[in-house]
């Protein structure tokens, strides 16, 4: 008897064993499975990338943020962070121009600090208002993106009213609950467009919040929703 519950349990017990690292290496791999799944990628997001900076000033309003930090920051800065955090896949090309002084007062370009409540209107106004200011030196069409940086100290409901955020796929289209977002045509008031990305930080705002938004515009969109790049 006691020989026989010895050979039971020679036979029993391995296969158990057996059974459970089976059981554990299935789960394993759908748990690994699980945390490799990050959803579509982008692709447009790959190689260099032209971006226009253009550091604006309202008739009404002194910055207070020195040039070469904005310039140390934007671009020193994000094309160092985009190098790294792409391991070396993606990087950027900036054109730096500032300062461009736009022709009325921060009271009609500044906006919500809230998403749904943010003016479309004013948001393109200050992208195709930047745009007319440059257009005489600038060929859009060799850009991939734009930032504009508002030359004036912001926090929510101060300044220029928002800190940071992406225009284009984002805030020109309006951002409410059932939003679409999509890449829309800006124009000069002589006709000429720029269909790419766009972005809007104002000069303090730090460079997480450039590289966020930034990401933002360059993964592009598919089935109606932003990717990640």
């Amino acid at each position: 008897m006691k020989r026989r519950f010895m050979m039971f349990g020679r036979i029993i017990i391995p296969l158990f064993f057996f059974i459970f690292l089976i059981i554990n290496n299935e789960a394993l791999a759908k748990s690994t499975d699980n945390e490799v799944d990050l959803g579509p990628q982008s692709i447009q997001s790959l190689g260099e990338k032209r971006i226009l900076i253009v550091v604006v000033r309202f008739p009404d309003a002194t910055p207070t943020t020195p040039m070469e930090t904005v310039k140390k920051r934007v671009v020193n800065g994000l094309s160092k962070y985009v190098v790294e955090q792409s391991y070396g896949l993606a990087s950027v090309n900036a054109d730096f121009r500032g300062y461009v002084m736009l022709s009325d007062s921060l009271s009609l370009y500044e906006i919500s600090p809230y998403n749904f409540r943010v003016d479309k209107g004013r948001v393109r106004k200050l992208i195709e208002d930047t745009m007319n200011a440059i257009e005489r030196e600038v060929d859009f069409s060799s850009y991939d993106h734009m930032l504009i940086v508002p030359a004036v100290h912001t926090m929510p409901g101060k300044g220029y009213g928002m800190i940071c955020y992406c225009a284009n796929p984002g805030m020109l289209s309006g951002v409410r609950r059932s939003y679409t977002p999509m890449y829309l045509t800006l124009r000069t008031a002589s006709g000429k467009e720029f269909k790419g990305g766009v972005f809007v930080g104002a000069e303090n705002a730090n460079l997480g919040m450039f590289a966020h938004d930034y990401f933002h515009a360059l993964a592009g969109i598919k089935d109606g929703k932003r990717l990640a790049p």
